[in-house]
């Protein structure tokens, strides 16, 4: 049987009077058939039920992402272009990804791989405090309009793994050992009330040194020493002090720094507009402690009141 000739491509073409379906053919090509306001509301917040125990991944681990929209308007391919940062409070740090919905969502966790996977290896500046797998010691900074600041120090050395104690590769995690960080936090943080003076310029600590401290890492802060004298408070935790060749201080090229979680309706539909970076001053406010094998933190200390009993 002879093959039938291919169709001519305007035979193809939808006439005038069926433009409804050729929109909705061209919607569905470039979004694969995913909505991605509803995507990205999951993406950003944390894989949806990703905090059960039968996973690696917890919600406490999370970075926040942000991306800005760079399609033109009048752009009549269908390619949809963003700029994506994996950090939101990390604007150094980005990456220009292009084409469809379907595309933009493979390219994101994409990254997601690659950073996930750059944890276990020496981290670049900006990082979060790598090492993962040891106890995280959170401090949390309050501006009077209650802005909130964290930092992080990663107890390198300790475990609360006893396999990993019983071949002597970390020290197990005491209740003495709680008990000393809650007290050294109340010393230097909460009987000082310790003031966080933030602004644009980012002062970053690391190298290797800051690395197996626990500390490497970033703050906004408005000038270097205030910044120094932050990254060197945090350490008399452990008593140890910073590196002096681990900071380079950079400018914030942008004041935005997060989004406020309240949605509002512009146009029909619903946004949540960007908030500036906060330029104050951000008080000690408490400490908690983190360890890998307990899904819910442990309260050190609140002000300059040591909860850990």
């Amino acid at each position: 049987m002879p093959k039938q000739p291919a169709p001519k491509p305007e035979n193809l073409k939808l006439t005038n009077e069926e433009p409804s379906l050729l929109f909705a053919i061209q919607e569905l090509i470039r979004t694969g058939g995913i909505d991605w306001d509803e995507w990205w509301n999951e993406w950003r917040r944390g894989i949806p039920n990703r905090n059960q125990a039968v996973t690696n991944f917890r919600i406490s681990d999370w970075v926040e992402p942000k991306y800005l929209e760079l399609t033109q308007l009048d752009s009549k391919s269908g390619v949809r272009y963003i700029e994506y940062f994996p950090d939101r409070d990390n604007e150094s740090e980005s990456y220009i990804l292009a084409g469809t919905t379907r595309d933009l969502i493979a390219h994101i966790v994409a990254i997601g791989y690659q950073n996930a996977a750059s944890n276990n290896t020496v981290s670049g500046k900006n990082s979060k405090p790598p090492l993962k797998g040891f106890p995280l010691i959170e401090l949390s900074f309050i501006s009077e309009d209650k802005k909130v600041g964290k930092k992080w120090l990663r107890l390198a050395g300790f475990t609360d793994e006893a396999k990993i104690a019983q071949i002597k590769l970390a020290k197990q995690v005491t209740p003495a050992d709680i008990k000393r960080w809650a007290n050294k936090i109340k010393n230097i943080f909460g009987d000082t009330k310790y003031l966080w003076k933030k602004g644009k310029e980012c002062l970053s600590y690391s190298g290797q040194i800051a690395r197996l401290q626990g500390l490497e890492g970033y703050a906004y802060v408005k000038n270097q020493k205030d910044g120094i004298e932050l990254f060197t408070a945090i350490l008399k935790i452990i008593d140890t002090i910073p590196d002096k060749d681990g900071f380079n201080l950079t400018t914030s090229t942008s004041p935005t720094k997060y989004k406020k979680e309240k949605e509002i309706i512009v146009a029909g539909k619903s946004v949540i507009p960007a908030e500036k970076r906060p330029i104050a001053d951000c008080y000690f406010d408490s400490a908690t402690l983190r360890l890998p094998l307990m899904n819910k933190s442990i309260p050190l200390v609140k002000k300059n009141v040591i909860l850990y009993k």
